[in-house]
């Protein structure tokens, strides 16, 4: 199983995560809308890697509130200098970019689509295009985002009992639920499983 923690989750005890057995992949919060990296993304990274370092993932995301090419190339750059300058982004298996609607709206197809390329073109030139990824809910898949970014690596969120038809996207992870429970963690917790 894999969670999603962010200063939401407020200070865990990973030494009870990992005392559980069900964590095998861990996605931290990388910036907040300011672009600083999150207030609990160092202390959870180093108990990650203190009492978790046999884990099968450890990413990072990044909610956007970007909507054009320009701005996304902004706040993808930040974000991963920053990440580098934390010296955390060599670790992390992907950063996924997170497309979510935001200020009472969703994205349009164009929006999604230029934004996905600002934020490819920033991590091409960082390189670490390897590590990119992309999350978003099941109504994004199905009717928002082109099926040309399909092949990217996809994190779906759908909060159901089956995820259903993905038609013939590269999901990489389901995450099926935002109140889970753990050992450890005092709030509710995001779970996903492994697909691939």
């Amino acid at each position: 199983m894999t969670i999603d923690v962010s200063s939401n989750q407020g200070a865990i005890d990973w030494s009870k995560v990992a005392g559980t057995g069900e964590v095998d992949g861990v996605i931290l919060r990388a910036t907040t809308k300011n672009g600083n990296l999150d207030v609990r993304t160092m202390e959870n990274f180093n108990g990650v890697f203190k009492y978790l370092p046999d884990v099968k993932e450890i990413s990072a995301y990044k909610f956007s509130y970007a909507r054009t090419f320009e701005d996304a190339s902004i706040e993808a750059f930040k974000l991963l200098q920053t990440l580098k300058d934390s010296s955390i982004l060599k670790y992390l298996d992907r950063v996924y970019l997170d497309l979510e609607g935001f200020s009472g709206r969703d994205y349009t197809t164009a929006e999604s689509s230029a934004v996905i390329y600002a934020y490819i073109l920033a991590f091409d030139h960082f390189g670490v295009y390897d590590k990119f990824a992309l999350y978003f809910n099941y109504n994004y898949l199905k009717n928002i985002i082109d099926p040309m970014w399909r092949n990217i690596p996809i994190w779906l969120a759908r909060y159901n009992s089956v995820m259903g038809d993905v038609f013939g996207a590269n999901v990489i992870l389901w995450q099926y639920t935002s109140t889970g429970r753990i050992e450890g963690i005092s709030t509710n917790v995001d779970k996903s499983v492994a697909i691939k």
